[in-house]
Order: structure tokens, then sequence, then C-alpha cells
């Protein structure tokens, strides 16, 4: 029985992109999921907010809240390059105090633009570019 339980949570932990070696793996899932977003407004979404054709998607991956930044920047989400439009942003929050906050950020402008790698330094923040669109960020307590 105790077996079954390790195995199901072993399962669950690691059937997720939140981890920058795994968002390539689950690119086309997340691609589904950025196309699945061009019929919603801009805004910040929590999971409870989600119609029946992408909640499956959401629970899937895992995601917590999904920031839509569309041609403007969007004043109520702020951080280092999530203040940019044209991203769309997947957040797995963190489980306790210690943890860090998971980010999934996808360039949908046009021609995408370069943010690069960043850490930034005495700050639990890290950005790292993964391909020409998407990006796996961390932000930890300061």
């Amino acid at each position: 029985m105790k077996t079954s339980l390790f195995l199901i949570l072993l399962t669950f932990i690691s059937c997720n992109p939140f981890n920058e070696n795994k968002v390539l793996k689950y690119k086309d899932d997340l691609n589904n999921l950025v196309s699945k977003f061009e019929k919603y407004n801009d805004g910040v979404y929590d999971r409870d907010e989600f119609d029946e054709f992408i909640i499956g998607d959401i629970e899937q991956l895992d995601i917590d809240l999904v920031v839509k930044n569309g041609n403007k920047k969007n004043p109520n989400y702020s951080g280092f390059i999530e203040e940019n439009d044209s991203l769309l942003i997947f957040i797995k929050k963190p489980n306790s105090l210690f943890d860090k906050e998971k980010r999934i950020i996808y360039d949908s402008t046009k021609k995408p633009r370069n943010f690069g790698n960043r850490n930034i330094p005495n700050a639990s923040y890290k950005i790292k570019k993964l391909d020409d669109r998407w990006y796996y960020s961390e932000e930890g307590f300061d």
C-alpha cells in the first residue's frame, strides 16, 4: 500500500513542466495551451476561472495561475520581464515559504525578443531562455 502511494505521488510530482529541464519536453502540450488562450482576454486567471475546454490541460500540467499580457503591460502583475507585453506566464505557486514560485513564460510577439538569461545577485530570482519563445523562471523568498 505504501509503495503504491509513493509511486502515485512520484508520478504526480514528476508529471509537470515546472523544471527548466522539462519545459521543452512538454512544449507540445504548452503550445496547445497557448493556442487555447487566444480567446481569453488579458488578465490574471486562477485555476478556478477556466472553462471545461482548458481546465483539463491546466490540471494535467499542474498550473496554479496564468497571466496573459496582450498588447500592453499588466499593471496587476509586476516582476522583472513579466511586466512586458505579449507574454503568457504559467505559474506554479510555492508549497511553502521556502519553495520558489516557478514560471514558464511564452513570448507571443510576431518576432520573438531575446530576454536572455538572468541571475539577479543577492536575490532568489533567475530566468533562463530555453528557445526563441520559451523561458523558465524561478522567484524565491527574499
